[in-house]
């Protein structure tokens, strides 16, 4: 192929099942992932970035969550294994940001307010910006906390990002989870290969991708071209 687009890494899942942690089951090209009813851990992506402006989108599909209000946490973590020892939840580790189902944030397991609540069927856009160190996230493509992400050094309406060179990989991966212990199903979307229906098809400014909503400009699709270019 001469452009391969990210998915869920297989690998990081099979790690965790011959771990500590509950194995999460893959499927759709590795852009569909289904959380074990004991485990947490959703998926990372197979390609880190460490610098320039990204955009992926996620779909909270499905729960059996009989009483939590926490099934779904998507953002970023600065570890495909997220928790070493449990293969945690995004969000839980110092450098991770995550954007709950309750529309609180999570960083370092601390939870605030942010945004809105989701729910199944609503889809989650995850801009982020690693020229000035920022993540904002959209549901169903109006961004949260009046966040523009082409506000630049001015991080409007943002979430500060530590900066990648004192992350534990110099990085961040795009992540999803459950956020107790039950099973959730959430579909990515980094511009391939997305398990649902595409309505209304959006290109980033290279002309990569195939995106529910408008992708930010200046913000690109995680696939090796992009990366060539832009990462």
């Amino acid at each position: 192929p001469m452009n391969n687009f990210a998915t869920f890494n297989p690998l990081i899942a099979a790690l965790a099942a011959s771990g500590n942690a509950t194995a999460v089951t893959l499927s759709e090209g590795n852009c569909k992932s289904v959380t074990a009813n004991a485990g947490k851990l959703g998926g990372t992506s197979t390609i880190m970035i460490s610098r320039g402006k990204w955009y992926a989108e996620f779909e909270f599909e499905a729960t059996n969550n009989s009483g939590s209000t926490v099934s779904s946490l998507i953002g970023v973590t600065d570890s495909p294994q997220l928790n070493a020892n449990s293969f945690g939840k995004v969000g839980e580790r110092a450098n991770d940001v995550g954007y709950e189902q309750t529309g609180n944030k999570s960083i370092g397991d601390n939870r605030t307010s942010y945004g809105n609540t989701y729910t199944t069927g609503d889809i989650i856009g995850v801009a982020v910006d690693l020229d000035n160190n920022a993540i904002y996230f959209s549901k169903n493509g109006t961004f949260q906390n009046s966040g523009d992400p082409t506000s630049g050094a001015s991080k409007t309406g943002a979430i500060a990002l530590t900066d990648p060179s004192s992350t534990v990989e110099g990085g961040y991966f795009f992540g999803v989870s459950e956020g107790t212990t039950e099973t959730s199903t959430h579909l990515a979307n980094f511009g391939a290969s997305y398990p649902a229906a595409i309505s209304s098809g959006n290109a980033d400014a290279s002309g990569h991708g195939n995106f529910e909503f408008a992708v930010p400009s200046g913000y690109f699709a995680l696939c090796t071209k992009n990366l060539a270019e832009y990462g």
